[in-house]
């Protein structure tokens, strides 16, 4: 069900890629006029406590739909499939197929990406030039294991793209952001079908606007710059890359 003009959608996060922006681009795609609300880090502290925009658990991202909050990433993004019909006159075990997706993508990339580029402020002492292969050589065997359920054209999701494709997009897009451009001819021959994939979602029209306003950053971190460029200096070996 698309909002009609009394209706106001709104979703909150900060000015960073992170856990919101699948949900922007499922939005945008789908033609919903919706409001991107971008909150400083700076001003977080006097939102956190506020249940109207933080939702019950003092966090972010979280979406209204007219009267209806929704919070937590995952559940904002099956709430919005079901709105947007993509969905509909899917069985139960297709529905789970396509939401395991997104699972995968959210928990095993975009998490670990998160945590990696924070990690010597929340683990002092972390070794990053030892972690990092570890952590990445598990994101693409689970991506890699994804790809072999890509379709050679067209979407996860059927004739159009659903939240799962938005989702594997942003994966692959993560995985460039840290992995940087002399890795690219790797993860292509990596992951061919994501990559693909995720280059026909940025091909959508209206992505491909939303996309000339999209955050610079994955984090909040103000030197996340530096840690991304020490990060794509690592011997990557152990991971294949």
């Amino acid at each position: 069900m698309l909002p009609d003009r009394m209706t106001a959608v709104v979703l909150r996060y900060f000015p960073v890629v992170g856990r919101a922006q699948p949900l922007r681009h499922a939005l945008a795609d789908a033609d919903v006029a919706f409001e991107d609300v971008q909150v400083l880090l700076s001003q977080w502290p006097q939102h956190k406590e506020d249940p109207s925009f933080a939702g019950p658990y003092c966090g972010l991202p979280t979406l209204s739909w007219g009267p209806v909050m929704v919070s937590e990433t995952l559940p904002i993004a099956t709430f919005l499939a079901r709105r947007l019909g993509q969905y509909d006159g899917l069985d139960d075990a297709a529905t789970a197929r396509l939401e395991g997706v997104c699972s995968n993508c959210y928990i095993e990339v975009t998490l670990k990406i998160g945590e990696i580029l924070w990690a010597d402020l929340l683990y002092p002492g972390s070794d990053l030039a030892g972690a990092l292969p570890f952590h990445l050589a598990r994101m693409l065997d689970k991506l890699t294991r994804l790809d072999k359920q890509i379709p050679e054209t067209g979407w996860l999701g059927g004739e159009n793209p659903a939240m799962a494709d938005f989702f594997a997009a942003e994966a692959v897009e993560a995985q460039r952001y840290v992995l940087g451009p002399a890795r690219e001819e790797k993860l292509r021959a990596r992951l061919p079908h994501l990559v693909a994939l995720a280059q026909r979602v940025k091909d959508r029209p209206a992505v491909a606007r939303a996309w000339e306003s999209r955050p610079q950053q994955f984090t909040a971190r103000p030197d996340e710059a530096e840690v991304v460029e020490r990060l794509r200096g690592l011997d990557l070996s152990l991971a294949a890359l």
